[in-house]
């Protein structure tokens, strides 16, 4: 055939509109716009990035004042006996305004539930506002703290070894990364368990961010009273930095205290709670090493138990993760 007469074939071949409709059925639909928000719950987690950016704001008026060769017993903080003897210092300040940004973190969720808005919009703003709160806000106290024991020591850099900065610098750096890839995993990929807040697969970034500011904490009030502690603490924080960065993202079960915590639990577990408070202000730095080192050490208990246990087998794993999702439904 010529090739005219195949043109003209061609167009008398029937016009099949079906490949047409499935072409038009693979093509990206327009999302909708985001028109409304959960007022409360959004308020809520925007103040954990208050308070993160508040902590980042009081390490460098740390940094100023030690650039400008202030004293420590020159720096009036907060104005008040009573508040300069828990936050002495702008890192004191910092470690209390990361707390905060825990509480907040703690019932933006719980609030968005009781008002029914739980949303992608609220999980998507709670994993941006972490890693403000809990992932650049504690990497900048551990940098500014070292910095700060560096000017102290002049010549003299621990472990002999002169790069002692740059390795909290680096420390710090995977620390805020690990953070990051931990909260994006989280997004991407959260189980029925963590989606319903009973457990995490890796130390969970307010956790992380718990024990560091601990650390940071504890460094600067026995500072005084006990300098030798002080400096062997300024020494481990880089590792211990370092170390939850890892578990972050890390497959170690976690469990979800605070979850737990705000449900109903047994009548004589009131007593240690009552013994614990009065602990927590009298020995408030202390206490919270204890707690954050016992969090961060039973996630690999909890695994190596689990390991010891042997795999389940799936039809009794299906069967819990089923029950724990009706029980889930029911409650909301």
């Amino acid at each position: 055939q010529t090739p005219n007469r195949k043109r003209a074939c061609n167009m008398l071949k029937p016009v099949s509109h079906e490949a047409e409709s499935l072409d038009a059925n693979k093509r990206p639909r327009r999302k909708k716009p985001l028109k409304r928000i959960a007022m409360l719950p959004t308020l809520v987690t925007l103040g954990s990035v208050c308070f993160g950016f508040a902590a980042i704001y009081a390490c460098a008026r740390q940094m100023e004042d030690m650039g400008a060769g202030r004293a420590a017993s020159d720096i009036v903080t907060l104005h008040s006996g009573f508040l300069e003897e828990y936050a002495g210092t702008y890192l004191s300040i910092a470690a209390w305004l990361v707390l905060g940004g825990m509480f907040c973190d703690a019932i933006d969720g719980a609030v968005a539930r009781r008002v029914g808005a739980s949303s992608r919009f609220g999980e998507q703003l709670d994993s941006l506002a972490d890693v403000v709160t809990f992932g650049v806000a504690p990497a900048f106290m551990v940098v500014t703290l070292v910095r700060e024991e560096l000017l102290t020591w002049g010549q003299t850099q621990p472990l002999n070894f002169d790069r002692f900065g740059q390795l909290a610098f680096l420390a710090a750096m995977i620390y805020v990364c690990c953070t990051a890839l931990r909260l994006a995993r989280f997004n991407v990929e959260a189980t029925m368990e963590e989606a319903m807040h009973t457990g995490f697969r890796g130390l969970p970034s307010p956790g992380a961010a718990g024990m560091v500011i601990a650390l940071v904490y504890f460094q600067d009030q026995v500072q005084r009273t006990f300098p030798n502690i002080a400096d062997g603490v300024t020494v481990i924080i880089p590792f211990a930095t370092l170390f939850v960065g890892l578990l972050m993202v890390s497959r170690v079960p976690y469990f979800h205290f605070v979850g737990s915590f705000l449900k109903k639990q047994p009548f004589g577990r009131v007593i240690p709670v009552l013994i614990f408070i009065p602990l927590m202000i009298m020995f408030t730095e202390y206490v919270a090493v204890l707690m954050g080192t016992a969090f961060v050490i039973s996630g690999p208990i909890y695994g190596i138990y689990l390991w010891s246990q042997g795999p389940k087998p799936a039809s009794a794993t299906a069967s819990a993760d089923n029950t724990e999702w009706n029980e889930k439904k029911r409650v909301q």
